[in-house]
């Protein structure tokens, strides 16, 4: 399976101009299976209601990429006051639209957005992938959750460089402990507040990084093969092991 990662400098509240760095992005990619951009790639981590919306128009956008390059399109936006991200076919049909679970209240995000309440899974061409969204990162029950119907998980984030270290070894613990491959999709650059690592990275379901974007800019291919999590769980049945969640909270009673 193809993954095109997109790792760019989010243009702060620019629609526009975002448009046109993504256009120019994946002018030149062609057979991704999965094109991946990061969380509210047309604007940044900003509370402007205003202007962070996703409108049709830019709905109509990105499924036009998706028609175009015969690719499912992953993005994340503000949709229904929370943030999203949804999953476009190779048709233009949105096929996937979830909700960020945890909102980021450091930054005051609970005071702005709804918190969304169901994690979904997609399947595309041979994988089962399941979307989160940043901040969900830091919360394994998510994952262990969906873990035994996923064969990739994708976090679409603005993860910030002063937590650069969390970012990467959170995608590899949940990679690990999952034995599923971890897609993180971030951004690069800065916003008023904050800088921004990039670190976009894919790693294996024992938890290898295979590949790592850096801080450069660009849209990034690579080749996941998706028989690898069947493997791994064969080799080694971690997840058959796992008790039910409520099973743990009763050992605290």
């Amino acid at each position: 399976m193809k993954i095109c990662i997109c790792q760019y400098d989010i243009e702060w509240e620019n629609k526009h101009k975002n448009k046109e760095k993504i256009l120019g992005l994946i002018s030149k990619i062609e057979d991704a299976d999965l094109i991946i951009l990061p969380e509210t790639c047309l604007t940044g981590f900003s509370f402007k209601k205003e202007i962070t919306t996703l409108t049709e128009d830019d709905l109509k956008f990105f499924s036009q990429i998706a028609k175009d390059k015969k690719s499912c399109v992953c993005f994340g936006g503000i949709f229904d006051e929370k943030n999203c991200c949804f999953v476009v076919s190779p048709e233009g049909e949105i096929i996937l639209k979830t909700a960020k679970v945890h909102l980021f209240t450091p930054s005051g995000e609970h005071a702005h957005h709804k918190a969304g309440t169901h994690i979904k899974t997609v399947r595309i061409d041979c994988a089962n992938i399941t979307p989160l969204i940043c901040y969900d990162l830091r919360f394994a029950p998510l994952f262990w959750i969906s873990a035994e119907k996923t064969d990739v998980f994708v976090v679409i984030a603005n993860w910030p460089e002063s937590r650069r270290n969390h970012w990467v070894s959170l995608l590899s613990a949940r990679a690990i402990e999952n034995q599923a491959f971890v897609i993180g999709v971030n951004r690069t650059g800065k916003s008023p507040k904050e800088k921004y690592c990039g670190d976009s990275c894919v790693i294996d379901p024992q938890g290898r990084i295979i590949f790592n974007a850096g801080n450069k800019n660009g849209a990034f291919v690579v080749d996941v093969e998706i028989n690898d999590v069947k493997k791994t769980r064969k080799n080694f049945p971690v997840l058959k092991d796992r008790k039910n969640l409520s099973d743990y909270i009763n050992m605290r009673r």
